[in-house]
């Protein structure tokens, strides 16, 4: 008979294998901000260098202000907004992080012939979104699997195994993260394999390791900004339940943010790229932004995942009896500073894209709160989910990915963005009549 392990590491690898391919064959792509960024992979294995100066461009390159990417209707040109000229040399100017992640993946893909510029170094952008298509769904078939293999620390397999597939499809995972290498992509899997860590030394199945859990947070920053709230919100946690590792944690932090200074003096010519300027956040509508990053029909997390509201029930019912009530401190806090921060951005609807694209970073800690809220135990014994809780869980669940479906399967769902011209009339995203995961379903109105 095969051992436990080995039976979950043939379960993880069909899930692997199911996972990549319903998020590889899903029609719908979104190529925005991460195009040019697997060009900058290839650049860096090619030619070791971060300045993409020799390639020719379908449109002008110009100099960003304040070295951060212009707003895409702001720009010049909206095929070239993602990149720059900054000290003479053309640059990539949203994080890089994700590029540099993506290097043995890239290579990868140019050893089967996927390039990403042609041989007379004019840009490919169906090479592009070739590897972006491909690497996309595999990061998030391998969240699917670390969800997955967390959950096994608390509940038995078929648990895990349902915890996985509802996040997996009934979340931003499919309907955006997977559909092209957005910064998030990277993101979300770094923060999965950080809350993996953290669980495991939680239920005592290995010590605590700083220096992992700093490395995993050092990236998760220079992959996107915003990951300096559950950075800080872990710290938070290290100095309350580990305070022996505290030095080891943050001088690790130190020498990968020195590292990261290291590139932007190289690469941007500054202590920090332009992008993480902190003049992003303005919170000059934070209580419009806040309704509509949460509750929207067109970007409200509540909206595009209904299912949150039965994993938060189930954490409040049963907050006694959740296994680890340290790590769901944790998770709510740096859920709830996200959606703050979010509603602080100025551009809090995040353009052209689906649902709630900015809050993709709370999937992993909601899915680690689901965990929870399904493994409250009391006794010493798990509290079985109720019949009545199983009916709205399905449907909550069932509605979570049906809505998600639409994102990754439908175009019309991507065309909703022009037809309703959300750059410039961000207050649609409250408009019922015409909820971006109905477009095709139903006739748009007629916007003045």
């Amino acid at each position: 008979m095969m051992g436990a392990k080995t039976t979950a590491a043939i379960e993880g690898g069909l899930i692997l294998a199911i996972a990549f391919l319903v998020f590889w064959l899903s029609p719908v792509l979104q190529s925005g901000d991460s195009q040019y960024s697997m060009l900058l992979s290839e650049n860096l294995i090619r030619y070791h260098s971060t300045f993409l100066d020799r390639y020719v461009f379908p449109g002008p390159v110009e100099t960003p202000k304040n070295g951060a990417p212009p707003d895409k209707l702001n720009a010049v040109d909206g095929e070239t907004y993602q990149i720059g000229r900054i000290n003479g040399h053309v640059v990539y100017l949203f994080p890089n992080g994700s590029s540099v992640l993506s290097v043995p993946f890239v290579a990868v893909a140019n050893r089967a012939g996927w390039h990403t510029f042609r041989p007379d170094n004019t840009y490919d952008e169906q090479g592009d979104l070739r590897i972006q298509k491909t690497l996309a769904a595999f990061l998030m078939a391998l969240l699917t699997v670390v969800i997955f293999a967390t959950g096994l620390y608390m509940l038995p397999r078929g648990w895990s195994a349902f915890i996985a597939g509802a996040f997996a499809l009934g979340t931003p995972i499919w309907s955006t993260a997977s559909r092209g290498m957005w910064s998030q992509t990277w993101l979300v899997l770094l923060e999965g394999l950080l809350i993996f860590q953290l669980v495991k030394c939680e239920r005592g199945a290995s010590k605590f390791r700083p220096i992992i859990i700093a490395t995993f947070l050092s990236w998760m920053c220079f992959v996107r900004p915003t990951a300096a709230i559950p950075c800080l919100c872990v710290t938070v946690y290290v100095v309350a339940a580990h305070r022996e590792h505290l030095l080891t944690y943050v001088i690790c932090g130190m020498l990968w943010f020195a590292a990261f200074i290291g590139y932007s003096e190289l690469t941007f010519g500054q202590l920090l790229p332009g992008y993480y300027s902190g003049t992003r956040l303005q919170f000059e509508h934070f209580v419009t932004a806040l309704g509509g990053t949460l509750i929207s029909p067109s970007r409200g997390l509540l909206v595009f995942v209904p299912m949150i509201v039965f994993i938060l029930y189930r954490v409040a019912r049963y907050w006694n009896g959740l296994p680890m009530r340290r790590l769901a401190v944790l998770a709510l806090g740096t859920i709830a500073l996200q959606a703050i921060s979010v509603a602080g951005f100025g551009k809090w609807w995040g353009g052209y894209s689906y649902g709630p694209r900015l809050l993709i970073d709370t999937v992993p800690w909601l899915a680690l709160l689901a965990m929870q809220g399904i493994a409250a135990n009391s006794a010493g014994k798990r509290i079985p989910v109720k019949p009545w809780e199983l009916t709205v869980g399905a449907i909550l669940i069932s509605l979570s990915v049906a809505i998600n479906a639409r994102g990754a399967l439908s175009f019309r769902t991507q065309w909703w963005n022009a037809v309703v011209d959300v750059d410039n009339h961000p207050e649609r995203v409250f408009d019922w009549s015409y909820p971006q995961f109905m477009a095709g379903l139903i006739a748009p109105p007629k916007y003045q």
